[in-house]
């Protein structure tokens, strides 16, 4: 009997395991989010707000509320939205489904990528229990889209076909449907299109006539979908000042100090927020994508290079001319491409450490690793919450008189109007929607001190510390504050402001 086979294939099997459960986990995580069903947030509302507000050709016009969303997105989330009405599990079905799909595909591209299944096992570790992916796995906003279409294409692109005319047909068509589903699409195709000539005239094999089919397809998408939904769009200077204010744009001018700086910031959020390992993690990871790059190009994979690293360049390009964003949630679908890297940076030390170890070592120094960097990850509120409006609603409905009256603080206003739209709250007394004051605070103290006898403050949303300040007012002029509740982003008080 071949002893050592044997002890190979229990290490396989051993190791399939691991993958399995970590697989499971990766389905039981974002279900738990989905049922767990935290409030919408302010920027969620409005747009569920549109969804439920419009009919389907509507959804084709700009949207209320400074909101914008791809056009299958949209009518992805009105159809869940009329199949399990009056709640938020319908509008929250899309980006659920995105994120199995994406855990999917990603999935079946390291199985294309890499042999070592300790490296699979790396790298499914870090996206299944990377807190940022679980939080947008329950966001109604089109962002876990942007992760499904990297995953998908960069599949599609990387699979073996019997016939290779097959693939460029199945891109082609995908590509093009892509624009409707996420705005991230063109950085993706560019990247794509370039990785395609690139590989093609490596192998001595440029087919031309599909490259050009590719090229004019897309091309003739994206002009349609930018002239109909992009062009001239009503909300587009608010957008652009608005992420001008976040700092969300590339300076241009390399001989500028800021320049650096902005780069520094956006390294420092990918591995702090993008990747979520902790404090300690993120310095081992970030170390792991600076080798998994080198090796990358030691070993000249350029084609390779090109699908991790030109997604990055482009949108980083692009954000230079204000086109579009550099920032979190924008740029969510790059956490697998930035993954795969460290993977490679991972296999590198494994290959090099452990190769002429024992099996036995291997495979626990192997799986010790990543769990070891998962274990710091910021978990402690699993699952996870933003503005949960909802608790102070309850709340609001089970003490609540007759006589009392609720006051919306202006930041709430689009989360209390979806879900009063949707019956979850039961007020039948007189509400007060608050108006927006930033350059003067005291007028939120002159409303307030127009209103009589008992009213509910309404808070969630709050910007730049408004709702202490008119807390610390109201107090200090003397008002009965009679009931306090608080939840994660959100909170309600009653207070008594006489006759």
């Amino acid at each position: 009997m071949d002893y050592s086979n044997k002890k190979t294939i229990s290490s396989l099997v051993f190791e399939y395991r691991i993958i399995n459960v970590i697989i499971f986990i990766g389905i039981l995580l974002p279900t738990i989010q989905f049922i767990f069903n935290r409030s919408l947030w302010t920027d969620e509302a409005s747009l569920a707000l549109n969804i439920l507000n419009a009919g389907y050709l509507e959804l084709l016009k700009p949207l209320d509320y400074n909101q914008a969303a791809p056009i299958i997105f949209l009518f992805l989330e009105k159809f869940f939205s009329i199949l399990i009405p009056n709640s938020d599990y319908g509008l929250k079905i899309v980006p659920l489904l995105s994120y199995f799909a994406s855990f999917f595909f990603f999935y079946k591209i390291l199985q294309q990528i890499f042999n070592n299944t300790y490296t699979t096992i790396f790298a499914l570790s870090l996206f299944v229990f990377n807190a940022t992916l679980i939080y947008y796995s329950s966001e109604v906003k089109q962002y876990m889209c942007d992760v499904f279409v990297i995953t998908s294409i960069y599949y599609i692109i990387l699979k073996k076909y019997n016939k290779v005319q097959n693939k460029y047909y199945l891109i082609g068509i995908i590509g093009a449907l892509s624009f409707f589903l996420s705005h991230i699409t063109p950085i993706i195709l560019l990247s794509c299109g370039i990785y395609l000539v690139y590989v093609d005239f490596l192998n001595k094999n440029l087919k031309l006539k599909y490259i050009i089919g590719l090229l004019l397809v897309w091309t003739l998408t994206f002009l349609l979908y930018y002239y109909f939904f992009v062009y001239k769009h009503p909300a587009a200077d608010n957008f652009k000042g608005y992420w001008l204010k976040m700092n969300t744009f590339m300076p241009i001018n390399p001989l500028n100090i800021d320049f650096y700086q902005f780069h520094f910031d956006k390294i420092k959020m990918i591995f702090s927020q993008l990747i979520s390992v902790g404090n300690i993690g993120r310095y081992f990871l970030a170390i792991l994508y600076l080798v998994g790059f080198s090796c990358l190009i030691y070993k000249r994979n350029f084609e390779i290079i090109i699908l991790l690293f030109f997604p990055i360049f482009i949108h980083l390009l692009i954000s230079a001319f204000e086109l579009y964003p550099f920032d979190l949630r924008l740029i969510l679908y790059l956490i697998p491409t930035i993954i795969i890297v460290a993977a490679y940076g991972f296999e590198y030390f494994n290959d090099m450490i452990f190769k002429d170890l024992k099996i036995d070592r291997l495979r626990f120094l192997s799986i010790l690793i990543p769990f070891s960097i998962l274990s710091v990850t910021p978990w402690y509120g699993f699952p996870l919450k933003k503005e949960e409006i909802k608790e102070s609603i309850s709340y609001i409905n089970n003490k609540k008189i007759e006589n009392d009256k609720v006051y919306v603080y202006y930041g709430a206003k689009n989360a209390f109007k979806y879900y009063a739209k949707i019956g979850y709250t039961n007020f039948s007394v007189p509400i007060i929607l608050g108006t927006s004051s930033r350059q003067n605070k005291l007028k939120y103290i002159e409303d307030l001190k127009k209103l009589k006898g008992n009213n509910w403050l309404l808070f969630s949303h709050n910007y730049n510390n408004e709702e202490e300040y008119i807390i610390t007012q109201l107090d200090a002029l003397g008002y009965n504050r009679i009931e306090t509740f608080r939840a994660p982003g959100s909170s309600t008080y009653l207070y008594d402001f006489g006759d």
